[in-house]
């Protein structure tokens, strides 16, 4: 009797720690403002990339909203619309009548949001970071942020930047996925710095930029705390037409 009861109780603990693993898919895609390598403006061909790698969450960078430069769409909720999902959209700075930045797309319903301004020098482009927060179905919060690092040959407002990014996510006690165009290769100070509490669930993968034939790595996904995730898979998706970048895609599971 004492021993069935044994096995009962073994048993029912592993079911309820399994239960509690949820699985994650994240896309991270600089869209370009939209223009693809052919110079066309063309939001169905990433609204393609999303719907075929059916990610959970999407991190975009270079994001236009009611520009001049791309016909006054909210590219933003163009993308929505083609794909179901909820937005949060953050503006680094005004610009030809509306506003540029990073956009996040998320499967759930998002709790809250916030645009995290990143220091960057005098006269430099600003930047700023789209963060928001997340109930998945098994009732774990999650930190889902969108980024996109100086583009200037200075490592040092990137440098700066990634400070920022590891003061304001080192004291948080949910799991945090950080993703986005770092502008910064994988021996980067830049990287670097952000490992000091991320991991980086892209570590394997090669070049990403530029997109018809890409040499270097730009384009990254991070994981934080290190414990509370499992990395199941990763890959570079080969579209090399709809922007000039290619997408990174990861499957994961948070424990």
């Amino acid at each position: 009797m004492k021993k069935m009861l044994l096995i009962t109780v073994v048993c029912f603990t592993g079911f309820s720690l399994f239960a509690q693993t949820q699985k994650v898919k994240v896309l991270t895609y600089n869209i370009h403002h939209g223009q693809n390598m052919k110079g066309v403006l063309d939001l169905q061909g990433i609204g393609n990339v999303i719907l075929a790698t059916n990610p959970d969450f999407v991190a975009l960078q270079e994001v236009d909203s009611v520009t001049r430069r791309t016909e006054k769409l909210n590219q933003l909720q163009e993308l929505a619309d083609l794909t179901g999902m909820y937005t949060y959209f953050a503006k680094a700075l005004d610009y030809e009548g509306g506003g540029y930045g990073t956009g996040i797309l998320s499967r759930f319903p998002i709790k809250s949001g916030i645009t995290l301004p990143l220091p960057v020098s005098k006269g430099i482009e600003p930047r700023a970071a789209g963060i928001i927060t997340v109930k998945l179905p098994g009732d774990s919060l999650l930190q889902f942020a969108s980024i996109h690092l100086d583009a200037e040959n200075n490592p040092a407002d990137r440098i700066a930047e990634a400070n920022t990014l590891v003061e304001y996510f080192k004291q948080t006690e949910t799991p945090v996925i950080l993703a986005g165009d770092f502008n910064a290769i994988p021996s980067s100070k830049e990287i670097t710095t952000l490992k000091q509490i991320f991991t980086d669930a892209t570590s394997q993968m090669g070049p990403t930029f530029p997109a018809d034939s890409p040499t270097v790595k730009l384009d990254y996904i991070l994981l934080h705390p290190k414990h509370r995730w499992n990395i199941t898979g990763a890959r570079i998706i080969e579209e090399t037409i709809a922007s000039d970048h290619r997408p990174v895609l990861c499957e994961l599971e948070l424990k």
